[in-house]
């Protein structure tokens, strides 16, 4: 409970700190001259984004349980949302494992984190290009070359790993001997084992489209403020999402991202109240809304639960 609050002071110290520093009159100005048409496309983006995921997430559950219908597969996405929005780095989505019946929640957990880790390959990779590039506008190529080779080597090391599931079976097996809750690390490995090098492909390009779609929702948010190159914003934006996922410290990564985005934003000569409020819609649009829905879902579960004990 305490570190709990001390990432929700985290958080509400860093986005005073911020508001102070990027005035609050930029603030509301920036907003009230917002094109409303952009944060609508923004808008209307979270539907492919969110079925992208939810896709992806009903794709591995069948993995295991293949029987698992779409109202279960959404329903225990959105608690993961849920639980996510109140963790750092959205690692309460882990939550999502305990609301799938019938199935050991250790198997659905090894799914989850498949899921994640499959996501946050694509931050990486598209943030290590991002940060190479602002990188290479403040040091000379006998920084950026040492730099980008290592990274280079990283990316391959880390993608011929997912595309090599069998790899991180090898590592469950050799551990799970010298590990406790044996009986727990069989479990997580049969739900590793059912995933192939081919189903590893499809998830990195569903990965990949859904990346696509949260880049461009970020990207017209900004327009929304002021005009900004394409390229040079995407970059922006992809070293913002890997710095933020680096440092999970504060309640919904709230101060974090929006510090990042300031910082990278501001080197493409956009004002800082464009990347703070951008920031701060994306947070709304992406986290907040389904985080609601997963809240409703969450509560309408508990008062069936309740009528059903009562009856």
């Amino acid at each position: 409970m305490l570190g709990y609050f001390i990432k929700v002071l985290i958080a509400v110290l860093v986005l005073v700190l911020l508001v102070k520093r990027v005035k609050i009159q930029s603030i509301m100005t920036a907003f009230s001259q917002a094109r409303l048409s952009l944060i609508f496309l923004a808008l209307l983006l979270l539907g492919p984004n969110l079925y992208l995921q939810f896709y992806k997430w009903r794709y591995l559950l069948r993995l295991i349980k293949p029987e698992v219908s779409d109202s279960e597969s959404a329903q225990s996405l959105f608690a993961g949302f849920t639980f996510g929005f109140i963790t750092p780095g959205r690692l309460g989505e882990f939550g999502r494992a305990f609301f799938i019946k019938d199935c050991s929640w250790v198997r659905v957990l090894g799914i989850a984190a498949i899921d994640k880790l499959f996501s946050l390959s694509m931050v990486i990779l598209f943030g290590s290009i991002g940060l190479l590039f602002f990188i290479g506008r403040v040091f000379d190529l006998i920084v950026v070359i040492p730099l980008a080779a290592l990274i280079i080597i990283a990316l391959i090391v880390i993608f011929y790993i997912l595309f090599h599931p069998e790899i991180i079976r090898s590592f469950l097996y050799s551990i799970n001997i010298i590990l406790p809750f044996r009986d727990k690390i069989k479990q997580l490995m049969s739900s590793v084992e059912q995933f192939t090098r081919q189903r590893a492909i499809k998830l990195i390009w569903l990965n990949l489209g859904f990346y696509i779609v949260f880049l461009s929702q970020f990207y017209l948010i900004i327009l929304s403020f002021e005009s900004a190159p394409l390229i040079p914003a995407m970059l922006a934006i992809s070293a913002t999402m890997l710095v933020k996922s680096m440092l999970p410290i504060s309640l919904g990564d709230l101060g974090i991202r929006e510090s990042a985005a300031i910082f990278f934003l501001s080197r493409l000569g956009l004002q800082d109240s464009t990347a703070f409020n951008a920031s701060i819609l994306l947070f709304l649009i992406n986290l907040l809304i389904p985080s609601i829905v997963g809240l409703f879902i969450l509560l309408r579960n508990r008062l069936l639960l309740i009528n059903g004990q009562s009856k």
